[in-house]
C-alpha cells in the first residue's frame, strides 16, 4: 500500500527535524513528568529537559503521552 501525501510530508518533517543528538522515545518518557511539572508551574527548564521539549515537537507518539499526564496533572491541581 503506497504512503499518502500527509504521510510522506510527515516523514519528511520527522527527519529534518532530527539532530544528532536527539532523544529517544525511551529517554523522552523517561523525563516528561519532570518536563510536565516545570511546564505548569512556569519554571525555566535544564538543558536536559529542553532536548525533551524538541522531541515532544517532533513525536506524536510521546507528545500524545505529555499532553494526557498535563491533563491528569491539571486536574490534580483544580
Amino acid at each position: 500500500m503506497p504512503l499518502s501525501k500527509q504521510q510522506i510530508s510527515t516523514l519528511i518533517t520527522l527527519v529534518v527535524n532530527t539532530t544528532p543528538d536527539a532523544l529517544s522515545c525511551d529517554d523522552c518518557l523517561g523525563d516528561v513528568a519532570q518536563f510536565a511539572e516545570s511546564e505548569l508551574v512556569g519554571t525555566s527548564l535544564c538543558e536536559s529537559l529542553l532536548k525533551v521539549r524538541e522531541h515532544l515537537k517532533n513525536c506524536p507518539c510521546c507528545n500524545d503521552e505529555y499532553q494526557s499526564l498535563l491533563e491528569a496533572l491539571r486536574s490534580i491541581d483544580a
